[in-house]
C-alpha cells in the first residue's frame, strides 16, 4: 500500500486546518496516511525533525510519499537524503523554502539560519526517482518566489505549480484548503 507522510511548518501541527484537510484528502485518495506533529515545534531543528522522521516512516521506498508544509518540506528532503540508494515515490512541497525572508526577531533568524546554510545533497535525492511538485503563492512573504523557484528548479527539476494570493498557505492567509494538491495527490496512484 502507498504510505503518505504529511509534515508540517514552523510552528505548525496536525491540527491547524490546511494539514487535518491534507490528512483526510490523503486517505480519501486511498493511502496509508500519517499527519506527524513534529517536536519543538517553535524551535525546529534539523537533527529533532529528521530525527522524528526516521521515528515514524522507518523507511523509503517507490510507494512512500510526503506532503510538507513550509520547513516541513526541507525537513523530509534532509530526512529523505539520508536514505540514498533508496527509491521514493515522490513529494508534494508547499511554500518551500531555501531561502526564507519576513522574519520578525533575531532569534527566528538564528533558528532559521542552519536550514538555510546547511547544504542539502539534491543528486542524491534526484536519484532516488520520486516524482516532486513545488506549490508557490505569488505574495508569500516568507518565501521569495523567484529565488526558491528556481533554487528548485535547479536542484530537483520539479512540476511548479503558482497559486495566486494564497500567502504562506495559512489559516491566517484564509487557506484551509489545497485543491491543486488534491490533483497532484492523485497524478500518483
Amino acid at each position: 500500500m502507498k504510505r503518505l507522510f504529511i509534515v508540517h511548518g514552523w510552528g505548525g501541527s496536525s491540527q491547524e486546518p490546511l494539514i487535518a484537510w491534507l490528512g483526510k484528502v490523503g486517505v480519501e485518495a486511498g493511502f496509508e496516511t500519517v499527519v506527524l506533529d513534529m517536536p519543538n515545534t517553535n524551535v525546529p531543528t534539523i537533527d529533532a525533525w529528521t530525527k522524528h522522521l526516521e521515528d515514524n516512516v522507518y523507511y523509503v521506498d517507490q510507494d512512500t510519499y510526503f506532503i510538507g508544509h513550509s520547513i516541513g518540506c526541507q525537513a523530509i528532503l534532509r530526512y529523505v537524503e539520508m536514505n540514498k540508494g533508496s527509491q521514493l515515490g515522490g513529494a508534494i512541497f508547499v511554500a518551500p523554502w531555501l531561502q526564507v525572508t519576513g522574519l520578525g526577531t533575531q532569534e527566528e533568524q538564528d533558528i532559521a539560519r542552519p536550514w538555510v546554510d546547511r547544504p542539502i545533497d539534491f543528486a542524491s535525492i534526484r536519484a532516488m526517482g520520486g516524482k516532486f511538485t513545488t506549490i508557490f503563492s505569488d505574495n508569500d512573504k516568507f518565501v521569495p518566489l523567484e529565488i526558491n523557484k528556481s533554487a528548485f528548479e535547479k536542484a530537483l527539476n520539479p512540476k511548479i505549480i503558482i497559486e495566486q494570493g494564497k500567502g504562506h498557505f495559512s489559516e491566517e492567509d484564509g487557506v484551509t484548503s489545497l485543491d491543486v494538491v488534491t490533483q497532484e495527490l492523485n497524478s500518483f496512484k
